[in-house]
């Protein structure tokens, strides 16, 4: 990364110094206007230093799918050379066991979204409604663990849940990094309203 640094600051360097009348000046003034040139063109000088390698992207992507999110963190980090990026850690916040509940949905949907979007991924919103007459046709509930009513718990209170696909897999807080296929995820969904689910371009 310092030697990218290097080149750029070199490159823009001579360009002014090549369209500039030769001009006699202290080094120390010269590099505050080097430097000033650089402010100019931050879009251009930025992109080009802090844009992620791609092989970068394959192994946070390889490690995700392994559940070791922390790990794709530190790749990024030992990389890039700073501490991660907030979307990022927004990324990992968004799979917390404490976002296992009615009400966060909405906002873990668009940290997993925007995370696995910067990884190069194409990833879509999904919504799942629950519609009926019946008593209860309001509530959406997960089973923790498969076969297990024991295990259920409320993801929603108002008809609707917002989750994150990606090819044929969920996120959201109840899958954690890894995903679940959408049919295992359609099979842990419960309410007793009709389930559905549609592919939906925003959020609320």
């Amino acid at each position: 990364m310092l030697l990218r640094w290097i080149v750029l600051i070199s490159v823009v360097g001579a360009t002014w110094a090549a369209a500039s009348p030769a001009v006699h000046m202290p080094v120390r003034h010269a590099q505050q206007l080097v430097t000033s040139q650089l402010s100019i063109v931050p879009g251009l000088v930025r992109e080009a230093v802090l844009q992620m390698p791609s092989t970068l992207k394959a192994r946070m992507l390889a490690a995700i799918a392994r559940g070791d999110l922390a790990g794709a963190i530190a790749l990024w980090e030992l990389e890039m050379g700073r501490r991660a990026p907030e979307w990022l850690t927004n990324l990992q916040a968004a799979f917390n066991v404490a976002n296992q509940r009615a009400g966060p949905c909405v906002e873990v949907a668009r940290s997993v979204f925007e995370g696995f979007r910067r990884l190069g991924e194409k990833p879509a919103y999904v919504r799942f409604t629950s519609t009926g007459s019946m008593r209860g046709a309001n509530i959406i509930a997960w089973e923790r663990r498969a076969g297990d009513p024991g295990s259920t718990f409320q993801i929603a209170i108002n008809y609707y849940h917002y989750a994150v696909q990606i090819k044929e897999r969920v996120y959201d807080a109840m899958t954690g990094p890894t995903g679940m296929t959408v049919t295992e995820y359609m099979n842990r969904l419960k309410s007793p309203g009709n389930l559905s689910m549609q592919v939906v371009s925003e959020l609320p």
